[in-house]
């Protein structure tokens, strides 16, 4: 059904309460004149007459009588729903890989939410496959250099990876010290992906031909397989970035400090629509993440 205009019905609703053509016009910020003009296209459209216009002013008709509280009842609604929706906390809903997600994201977002209080994270830490992220359950990801990522996704670095052997003080306290990389041979590798791409990359390297990459514990996620080099278990490729509390505390060291990878397939990019990016939650999102992947 085809609506009448949505200014004439205003216009009319405003005049019929106020039996007024001069107090509408004050009520809506135009003159006088556009409330008639408005009053008069409605009664056109509807071909009906709603008001009779006396020399003492306004009088309502039957129909004009029966319309206005239809029209008031329905602004009402509006206003009432426009109320609502702005009452309701503005979530933004970020999904995040669960290392970086809980040793680099998590101890961040206070900071967050100190600035930016009206907006609600709902942080959803996992591996995710970009069909659920374009299902509509989330508003941004993080992800590590995907070479699939959807061409209608943008990625902005927010974060570069640094990588190198890292290992429990402990482990070198009881075993063959690491002054070098051909060192290794005696240590238990520890792989964070079943490709045990981390090793592969970093011994290619630093130490070509020197090391069985076949064996070790292979682990479901590069939190795992820190979580075991801090127990003394081994030996883990690990990630500075996300490292520092570990590194700080002692619990890990780093042997080969002058010996880093920075393997653009494991830095860490904030994902959004590309059509998204304007909005208000993500704007804000976006400048504040980025400024604290400058600080590290």
């Amino acid at each position: 059904m085809r609506l009448p205009s949505l200014n004439a019905l205003r216009a009319f609703e405003a005049a019929a309460r106020h039996r007024s053509f001069t107090r509408a016009a004050e009520e809506l910020c135009v003159t006088e004149g556009a409330i008639s003009r408005h009053v008069k296209l409605l009664e056109t459209a509807l071909q009906v007459e709603l008001f009779r216009r006396l020399p003492r002013g306004l009088v309502l008709t039957d129909a004009g009588r029966n319309f206005q509280p239809i029209l008031a009842a329905a602004f009402e609604s509006i206003a009432a729903g426009a109320q609502d929706l702005q009452r309701q906390p503005r979530h933004l809903k970020v999904i995040c890989p669960p290392t970086f997600s809980i040793r680099w994201l998590l101890p961040r977002l206070d900071r967050f939410k100190q600035q930016w209080p009206a907006i609600d994270i709902r942080l959803t830490t996992a591996p995710f496959e970009w069909e659920v992220f374009f299902g509509g359950e989330f508003d941004l990801a993080f992800d590590c250099g995907n070479p699939d990522r959807p061409k209608d996704v943008d990625a902005v670095l927010v974060l570069q990876s640094f990588g190198t052997p890292v290992c429990s003080p402990k482990l070198l306290e009881r075993g063959v010290p690491l002054t070098s990389p051909a060192d290794l041979v005696h240590h238990n590798l520890l792989h964070e992906t079943p490709d045990r791409h981390d090793w592969k990359v970093w011994a290619g390297r630093f130490a070509p031909n020197l090391l069985d990459l076949n064996s070790g514990e292979v682990f479901p996620s590069a939190d795992m397989a820190y979580r075991a080099a801090a127990m003394g278990q081994g030996v883990a490729i690990g990630d500075l970035a996300v490292l520092h509390e570990e590194i700080t505390h002692g619990e890990l060291v780093v042997p080969f400090k002058e010996m880093q990878i920075s393997d653009d397939t494991e830095a860490y990019y904030l994902c959004c629509r590309r059509d998204c990016w304007a909005d208000p939650r993500i704007a804000a999102f976006h400048k504040w993440i980025t400024d604290e992947g400058k600080q590290g």
